[in-house]
């Protein structure tokens, strides 16, 4: 488990370099928030390798995950999309252009998953 922790690890920094296309992609400026989350991601991940964290930080991220994915599934009235999860929603009608909220929604979904089985080894060590 120890180097599928460090490839991920290392996994969720290329994904904070690849977030810095969000500067000139979406117009938005908001690279930086999901950098900080990747590279948050890499730190625990990799931290977790090395040595057993405690089981409140390991819950806390993975409640911050789940947090950050409803408020992204949210749109300006507070209701839910659940239909941003599905990776067909993921490109406009023409197929050539990503939709912002949804492709962010896929990115929470797989640092959430991350966080279920940093949770799940947690506690079995």
């Amino acid at each position: 488990m120890k180097w599928i922790k460090i490839l991920m690890a290392a996994l969720f920094l290329v994904f904070a370099y690849l977030q810095l296309n969000d500067l000139s992609q979406y117009g938005n400026h908001d690279a930086w928030i999901w950098t900080i989350m990747y590279v948050a991601a890499a730190a625990l991940t990799a931290a977790s390798a090395f040595k057993t964290l405690p089981s409140s930080v390991v819950t806390t991220w993975a409640g911050f995950c789940v947090g950050s994915l409803l408020f992204r599934l949210q749109d300006d009235q507070g209701n839910l999309h659940l239909d941003r999860l599905h990776p067909a929603n993921y490109w406009d009608a023409t197929g050539q252009t990503m939709i912002q909220n949804s492709n962010e929604s896929g990115g929470l979904v797989i640092l959430l998953v991350w966080a279920i089985v940093l949770c799940v080894f947690r506690r079995r060590s």
